[in-house]
């Protein structure tokens, strides 16, 4: 064994001390560190949120002062009150900002309550949808037959139909009684020409002398009439 080895073996304890004690000053000093930071941290975390808070708090005094210029012309402010808008504005723009700390350790559970009363019956749900059709079963025995309906409305009338055969010419008819001739007067009278008017025809009775013309005859009317009765005269 060297002189050098021999010193270390000999002084072992005393490193190991060492090494003891600069691995916990090295701990203690990471904790210190990071104690730093945090805190840091926390710090600048505060500092925004107090001027977050200020912000907040100077907006909402302007907004204030804005609805009141507007109210002062007689007109309605379009922005509304910051209070109404905001829940819990006041202490929302509290400085400085009170930072929650971190989570403490949970509590023990706390007893079970009392039981609550029974709530009340719940809407009725929408009717479900029409199940799928089972399998088809045996034909079932037909029923008695049922009671005569009433009659019907009449329905619309239908084309005529196609002409019928042409039906036998019928029995010749008894021969009727002789008609007479083609004289149109009464008996004893027959069709003559007047002598006032030889284009006419009339009834005269057979053998009745030709009448005398008078102012009251068909002849005397037709001279009274006749546009050159001057002439006669």
């Amino acid at each position: 064994m060297t002189r050098a080895e021999l010193l270390l073996y000999r002084s072992r304890y005393l490193l190991w001390v060492t090494a003891a004690l600069l691995v916990l000053g090295g701990g203690v000093v990471l904790s210190l560190t990071l104690i730093h930071r945090e805190a840091h941290a926390r710090q600048e975390v505060a500092r925004e949120a107090d001027l977050r808070g200020t912000a907040v708090s100077t907006l909402a005094g302007d907004v204030r002062a804005l609805r009141a210029q507007v109210k002062s012309a007689g007109a309605t402010p379009v922005a509304p009150d910051p209070t109404r808008a905001v829940d819990n504005l006041p202490a929302r723009t509290e400085v400085p900002v009170p930072i929650p700390g971190p989570a403490g350790k949970a509590g023990p559970a706390g007893r079970t309550g009392p039981s609550g009363a029974p709530g009340s019956n719940g809407a009725d749900g929408q009717t479900g949808a029409s199940g799928a059709p089972g399998g088809t079963g045996p034909t079932g025995a037909p029923g008695p037959a049922g009671p005569a309906g009433p009659a019907g409305a009449p329905g619309a009338q239908g084309p005529p139909g196609p002409a019928g055969a042409d039906g036998k010419d019928g029995a010749d008819g008894a021969d009727g009684a002789a008609g007479r001739d083609g004289q149109t007067c009464p008996d004893g009278y027959t069709l003559q020409a007047p002598s006032y008017d030889p284009d006419a025809l009339i009834c005269r009775r057979d053998g009745a002398p030709d009448p005398a013309p008078t102012d009251s005859t068909p002849l005397a009317l037709a001279l009274a009439l006749d546009p050159q009765r001057r002439q006669y005269a």
